[in-house]
């Protein structure tokens, strides 16, 4: 099995997988000229074989869960971390939020989910026919009845 997969600026980082199943970690990665990288976690992607039901046939189904922080720039390829306590300047940081408001938030590349799909069939990690869920949620770890927000 491969440890990891590259689509994109993006890698998948296997956690799991067999036959019927994988989970695998998303990064975005910027490499550079000197062979280094810079890479931001920015979900998961978990797949499986969906049984057949009355209504469809069993397929493929993978879901992608990206983190709701993340933000992805369209005109120079970047995809950064959107939280409070990533600015210095807060001025800055509720300017950035008051632009959300008018235009759509952009999570990841957009030809991400076809690549995905078009790697996993290459590589044999699953089969046609597929269907792709993402999910957008903020990272939450609860412990004792006790939530922590990472922000």
């Amino acid at each position: 099995m491969q440890d990891s997969i590259d689509i994109l600026d993006y890698v998948i980082h296997w956690r799991t997988k067999s036959e019927t199943g994988f989970i695998g970690e998303l990064w975005h990665t910027v490499r550079n000229s000197s062979g280094g990288s810079w890479s931001t976690p920015v979900g998961y992607l978990v797949g499986f074989i969906e049984p057949a039901s009355e209504y469809s046939a069993s397929h493929w189904k993978i879901i992608m869960t990206i983190r709701e922080e993340i933000r992805y720039n369209i005109e120079n390829n970047t995809t950064y971390v959107f939280v409070k306590s990533a600015y210095a300047s807060k001025l800055k940081y509720h300017i950035q939020k008051l632009t959300e408001f008018t235009h759509e938030v952009i999570r990841i590349n957009p030809n991400l989910p076809i690549a995905i799909k078009e790697n996993l069939i290459k590589a044999k990690f699953c089969s046609s026919p597929l269907a792709i869920q993402m999910t957008v949620g903020k990272d939450k770890y609860v412990y004792s009845n006790v939530e922590f927000s990472l922000d």
